[in-house]
C-alpha cells in the first residue's frame, strides 16, 4: 500500500472526484491491478528466462519464440517454434523458477531441455496463433514490441504488445495495445488501444540529487488506469507510485500494483510535469 507520507493531498474547493459518474468502482480497479500483475509476471519472467537461456547457445532452429504460463512454481516459460501449419508448438526448453533456500524465485530459472523438442497441440499452440494475429492486427512498426498472452477466465486470450526499452533505463510507455483473441487464437474479437503518444521515461532526479518519488503522466485514453499503466509501475527500477492522469480524473498506481482514485483536485508531492 501506499505511504500517506508520499503525498500531500491539497483539495482546492473542488467536489470529491469519486462521486463523479463515470469514474472506475475500486472493484473495476482491482481488476486493473489483477491484470497489470499477471502482465508483469509474465514479462519480467520471459526477459529473465530468454536471457539466461540465450546465454547457453542454444540452438536457434529450436528456440524461436517462448510462452510464459502461471503454475504452481510461478510463471514458467516454454520456448521452442511453431509449425508452419500453425497447429502444433515444439518445445525444447522449459525454464523453471529456481528454488533457492525452500523458495522458487524468479530472479533465476532452471531448464529443463528436451533432446527431441516435444510437441504441444493445446495450450502453447493457441497462445502462439492468439499472439501472431495479434502482430498482423498492429502492422509494423518502426520499433520491436514485446508480447504476451494471457488466458481470461472466459478460456479466452489477453494479447499485450508493448513497445521495447531501446536504451537503458529509459521506459517507453505509449502506443501500446491489448488484442482480445478467440480461445482457439484464430479470431481477434477486440481492440483496445491502451495509450496515444508515447512517453520514454529515465529514472530521473531531482535537483537535489535525490530520486523522485513519483511519476506522473497524461497518455490516457480512456477514463481508467490500463492494465500496461500497472506493469510499468512494477517493472519500474527503482520502484515509484505513478499518477495516471485522465480527461476527468486522477489515479495512484502503488509500487505494489494497487490503485485508488484520488480524492478532489491534488497536487501529489514529488510529480513530474
Amino acid at each position: 500500500m501506499l505511504s500517506r507520507s508520499l503525498f500531500t493531498l491539497l483539495l482546492i474547493g473542488a467536489p470529491a472526484i469519486a462521486l463523479a459518474q463515470g469514474a472506475a468502482t475500486q472493484s473495476q480497479l482491482d481488476e486493473i491491478s489483477a491484470r497489470g500483475r499477471a502482465l508483469a509476471g509474465y514479462q519480467r519472467a520471459a526477459w529473465t528466462a530468454s536471457a539466461e537461456l540465450l546465454a547457453t547457445n542454444p540452438d536457434p532452429s529450436k528456440v524461436q519464440r517462448y510462452i510464459a504460463y502461471h503454475a504452481d512454481s510461478g510463471w514458467v516459460v516454454a520456448f521452442g517454434r511453431l509449425s508452419a501449419e500453425r497447429d502444433t508448438f515444439y518445445v525444447s526448453h522449459i525454464g523453471i523458477p529456481a528454488a533457492v533456500n525452500g523458495q522458487r524465485v524468479d530472479s533465476h530459472f532452471e531448464f529443463q531441455t528436451f533432446p527431441e523438442p516435444g510437441p504441444d497441440t493445446d495450450f502453447l499452440v493457441r497462445a502462439a496463433r492468439a499472439i501472431d494475429n495479434a502482430v498482423m492486427s498492429l502492422g509494423a512498426t518502426s520499433r520491436p514490441y514485446t508480447a504476451a498472452a494471457i488466458p481470461t477466465e472466459k478460456g479466452e486470450w489477453f494479447v499485450y504488445l508493448i513497445p521495447a526499452a531501446n536504451v537503458a533505463s529509459v521506459w517507453p510507455l505509449g502506443d501500446d495495445v491489448r488484442y482480445r483473441i478467440s480461445a482457439d487464437g484464430d479470431r481477434v474479437l477486440e481492440t483496445r488501444r491502451m495509450h496515444a503518444g508515447m512517453v520514454e521515461e529515465a529514472a530521473s532526479a531531482r535537483s537535489d540529487g535525490a530520486l523522485l518519488a513519483v511519476g506522473r503522466h497524461r497518455t490516457a485514453i480512456h477514463d481508467e488506469p490500463e492494465d500496461s499503466d500497472v506493469f510499468h509501475v512494477l517493472v519500474r527500477r527503482p520502484p515509484a507510485p505513478q499518477v495516471i492522469v485522465t480527461r476527468h480524473f486522477q489515479y495512484v498506481i502503488g509500487v505494489d500494483g494497487s490503485i485508488r482514485l484520488a480524492q478532489g483536485q491534488e497536487t501529489v508531492v514529488g510529480a513530474t510535469r
